[in-house]
């Protein structure tokens, strides 16, 4: 099997298999495999033991002797008739971690707030688990994090990102003396965060046992010209939620703070989904979007991992011309895919089972066996995760009351102003009713390799030709909420639409010492195994594979943020699919001016290569809908190139028996992290990274949210068809 076709599959930018199931509250995978024996759940009743009383020794009285009688010196007996002090025993305080294995006993379980919180806490901070942790850290992002010089480099309006030195970021959490243990890890989760990249992240498994979830999901719509902060919807079974109905009422605050400026704060602290504000406020709130079937997320405001600073919000709404109201809303606490159910008893098991690195079937790869080599020589399908993606998948669904698969149950229907033509793993294909124009909803780019399987590729194939043949004359891409996927299957859609030019993007890799030492083993085996070994790419100015180590060795010095860094000669993915071409009587009619693109800002890795190759070479013009009024907003975000997270280079790193010093490492503790590893560019002459050149980023076309689009995406469509000339 050629190794460069596989790779653009083996760096798939996000591979995931299983979309959660829609509920109102989080909802859960059944209970992970248990790291160590079950243990017996019982309750210990400690009986305090009663302190040892000391009956003081009664003073001793001197009575003076009368002076006239001479009494016999006779020792006045001890009448013991004091009652025996019950001494009060000083409840030995309850271990939170105890409690948090009492309440978490099912995926349905409710946890208690303070609960989760004080056992999270009482992780305490230990020194040399810190170190390893910044130790590996340091080395995947100081050796292969592709824009670790380029993120010192600030972007302009309006999609600000300040200038973010990770290295220097990092030094500085060393030298900190922290709290505990979560603390620490969760500012290095903030500090990743802070180039907001969808690719780049760390997280602790250890402080994601739990989900919390807000009864009230909002969203933020333009009407009568006006933006604020609605509720786009609110389970009035939950505590604090009145029965009254609260569907589009305006919030005016949030916990004392103006409402569009409270979601604005926490999702510029958290979201790390794009370079443009605008599309981090997206992220925040509840949007609609189709994958396997139209689904609410409830938004990353309302549904979040990190332990909010309060067991419950307050919000200040107001309803019509109705008295306005202040609402106290508890948080739903509940167990997350990660919590291990009965496996530990207390503080200290809670780390070893929750927090520990477990030891792995696969080689010590943390259990997830990416990135092993398999026996025939060639590099397995990896499946890597984009943080932005598995995070927002993790947030779950809205269930509406009345449930439903858009009309295909009792539920209502989201898609009212079309049919229904075709659905296939990737896309659902549309007709708009009365009218010849037709919609491919792509909902990611997670397609097998055609090598292994076909039939992704095919039904894409198979569903534009039915819109074709069924009269479309105009073409809608609607990418909302796509968070990437292969790579090959990307450039293949550039190629099916546009035959007759390049569908790839040049890139670069890091080619500092570390790898250029790395790429020198791997060029040495036998067959390309390794994403460091240069014969995996196609040189972009020979077009052909490279056959020695000199993409990487004989690198180009490149000046960002300040520094000098050297880069890879610049490189591609090779590709070829034998069911391309299309025959000439069976191909494609749509010209450049005949489509459009449509996104909420969330198109990133692969979605990325394709929108981006459609607006920036074809002229394809682009729609972004929603984010911040008046504002112009990025129709694409985290275009990077490929990610890779610290299991998959460092069992790449041992496979190559490559063992220079500073070198990656396993995390000692269960956590995740991600780097993008190749940078694409958007023309072959750029000079600036397509992540940081901003002059791409604002769609042609900013459409505001309003509240009937927001829960029918149909409407975005009609009123893109009508823009059709």
């Amino acid at each position: 099997m050629k190794f460069t076709s596989v790779l653009s599959l083996a760096v798939a930018l996000c591979v995931v298999s299983a979309n959660a199931a829609p509920v109102t509250t989080p909802t859960h995978v059944a209970s992970k495999a248990v790291v160590k024996p079950a243990a017996t759940t019982h309750t210990t009743t400690t009986v305090a033991k009663p302190k040892t009383t000391t009956v003081a020794k009664p003073k001793t009285t001197t009575v003076a002797k009368p002076k006239t009688t001479t009494v016999a010196a006779t020792k006045p007996k001890t009448t013991t008739t004091t009652k025996a002090v019950t001494p009060t025993a000083t409840p030995k305080p309850k271990d939170p971690c105890s409690e948090l294995a009492a309440q978490g006993k099912t995926a349905d379980s409710i946890l208690q707030f303070n609960t989760v919180r004080d056992c999270y806490g009482a992780q305490t901070f230990k020194q040399d688990v810190a170190n390893k942790t910044l130790a590996s850290l340091e080395s995947l992002i100081g050796n292969f994090y592709v824009f670790v010089d380029q993120a010192m480099v600030p972007t302009g309006a309006p999609f600000k990102t300040p200038a973010v030195d990770l290295m220097a970021g990092l030094k500085k959490i060393r030298a900190t003396k922290w709290k505990n243990d979560y603390d620490f890890n969760m500012a290095l989760t903030y500090l990743t965060f802070s180039a907001n990249d969808g690719h780049l992240a760390y997280r602790s498994d250890c402080y994601h046992t739990a989900t919390f979830a807000q009864p009230i999901s909002l969203y933020a719509p333009v009407v009568d010209g006006v933006q604020s902060v609605r509720v786009f919807y609110a389970d009035d079974t939950q505590k604090g939620v009145p029965k009254t109905g609260l569907t589009d009422c305006v919030v005016n605050t949030i916990d004392g703070v103006p409402a569009l400026k409270a979601v604005q704060d926490f999702t510029d602290r958290t979201s790390a989904i794009s370079k443009d504000p605008g599309v981090r406020l997206n992220d925040a709130f509840a949007s609609t979007s189709w994958y396997n079937e139209w689904l609410i997320s409830p938004g990353g405001f309302s549904r979040r991992w990190e332990v909010p600073k309060k067991s419950s919000m307050q919000y200040t709404i107001q309803c019509a011309a109705g008295k306005a109201q202040n609402l106290t809303v508890p948080w739903i606490v509940t167990p997350s895919d990660n919590f291990e159910f009965n496996t530990f008893t207390n503080t200290k098991t809670y780390w070893n089972v929750q927090c520990l690195q477990p030891l792995s079937p696969f080689d010590n790869t943390g259990g997830k066996n990416n990135g092993q080599i398999s026996g025939n020589n060639d590099i397995k399908q990896r499946t890597n995760e984009v943080p932005a993606t598995t995070l927002f998948r993790e947030r779950g669904t809205i269930k509406l009351p009345s449930g439903g698969k858009n009309g295909r149950g009792n539920g209502p229907q989201t898609i009212t102003k079309a049919k229904e033509v075709l659905l296939t793993a990737t896309t659902a294909f549309y007709q708009i009713t009365g009218s010849k124009t037709c919609v491919a909803v792509i909902a990611s780019e997670e397609a097998a390799y055609f090598k292994f399987d076909a039939t992704d590729y095919m039904d894409f194939i198979k569903g534009l030709q039915q819109l074709r043949d069924g009269g479309c004359q105009k073409l809608i891409l609607d990418m909302t909420n796509n968070g990437g996927g292969s790579v090959d299957f990307a450039y293949f859609i550039n190629a099916l639409f546009f035959p007759k030019d390049k569908p790839y993007f040049v890139e670069d890799l890091r080619s500092n010492s570390y790898v250029q030492g790395a790429a020198k083993v791997a060029i040495k085996q036998a067959t390309a195994r390794s994403v460091f070994d240069a014969r995996g790419y196609n040189s972009a100015t020979t077009l052909k594979p490279f056959k020695d180590a000199s993409m990487f060795s004989k690198g180009v010095n490149v000046k960002r943020g300040g520094k000098t860094d050297t880069y890879s000669q610049k490189n591609y993915f090779d590709f070829g699919w034998p069911f391309l071409p299309l025959a000439k009587n069976n191909t494609l009619p749509w010209k450049p001016t005949d489509m459009a693109i449509v996104t909420n800002g969330f198109c990133g890795s692969a979605c990325t290569m394709i929108a981006t190759r459609f607006n920036i070479v074809h002229k394809v013009k682009t729609y972004a809908v929603g984010g911040i009024q008046k504002s112009a907003l990025s129709y694409f975000s985290f275009p990077g190139g490929f990610v890779m997270d610290n299991d998959s280079i460092v069992a790449d790193i041992k496979q190559l028996n490559y063992k220079a010093k500073n070198g990656p490492t396993k995390f000692v503790a269960r956590s995740t992290a991600n780097v993008p590893v190749g940078e694409i560019y958007a023309t072959e002459n750029s000079t600036i990274p397509l992540e940081y050149d901003t002059k791409y980023f604002a769609a042609n076309v900013h459409l505001d949210q309003d509240s009937v689009s927001a829960r029918h995406p149909d409407n975005i469509w009609v009123k893109i068809a009508a823009d059709f000339k």
